[in-house]
């Protein structure tokens, strides 16, 4: 009984931080003289208003101001380097070798020294190859609702192959899902519809034996904090574990 009351708590409290409007400070439009910002995943606008010093929401969600214009996202022709795995290889770009990260998907891991292999990582891994290799011509598109780097210094960017996306080839195939969704993408509900109809056909990582856990890596949750409500977050997160250590 303490244990469940403990975890109500928990949840309350995060719930509370999470939902507490910090907007993306980058975000912030003016628009007929009122200011609007965006967050979340989907992405959906509110009203805003500066509170100690930071962009927060001021009142429930509103439709896309009218002011509002979607930026343009830059396209750019590489050239194919070599494989990494599923959503990820090296092109050259200008006169450098960069690894890039295909925005807004996921596949299984593949084998290495410390990952063991997750079911259709291979068979993901030889499709997105052997789809480069035999490519003609391959395009990069960077979104401006994203950022142009992760944290491991890959680029983050759509790929184009022969004009068709590589994410949703990948998606179609069932050898993805959509994953990493920090703001307003290109490309969302084409992705969607190719999900949706791969889940229904159980193809792949939607194959009710081998599918995937539907769990991002990177927590949608998180990902919408301020840096303040993600300490409360890891504080409380701590605390439920020495709880279960203690009594549980």
């Amino acid at each position: 009984m303490r244990k469940i009351l403990f975890i109500s708590i928990i949840f309350i409290n995060i719930v509370v931080f999470a939902s507490g409007g910090t907007l993306k400070q980058g975000s912030i439009i003016e628009c007929n003289g009122e200011y609007y910002g965006n967050h979340g995943s989907p992405l959906h606008w509110h009203k805003a208003k500066i509170v100690n010093g930071k962009w927060v929401s001021d009142g429930e969600e509103v439709e896309v101001p009218s002011c509002y214009i979607k930026p343009v996202n830059i396209l750019e022709n590489v050239s194919f380097s070599s494989c990494v795995d599923g959503d990820t290889a090296k092109f050259i770009i200008g006169n450098t070798e960069r690894t890039v990260r295909f925005l807004a998907i996921n596949t299984p891991e593949v084998a290495s020294s410390l990952k063991n292999e997750e079911p259709f990582g291979k068979e993901a891994s030889e499709f997105t190859c052997n789809t480069l290799k035999k490519a003609k011509k391959i395009v990069l598109e960077y979104d401006q609702n994203s950022d142009k780097e992760d944290k491991y210094g890959r680029i983050l960017a759509f790929v184009f192959v022969d004009d068709e996306l590589l994410e949703s080839l990948l998606i179609s195939n069932g050898y993805a899902k959509i994953d990493y969704v920090y703001g307003d993408y290109n490309h969302l509900e084409e992705l969607r519809l190719q999900e949706n109809a791969a889940k229904e056909k159980k193809i792949g990582i939607w194959n009710d034996e081998e599918a995937l856990p539907d769990i991002p890596s990177d927590s949608t949750l998180e990902s919408n904090m301020s840096t303040f409500e993600k300490v409360i977050y890891t504080i409380f997160t701590i605390l439920y574990f020495i709880y279960t250590k203690l009594f549980a």
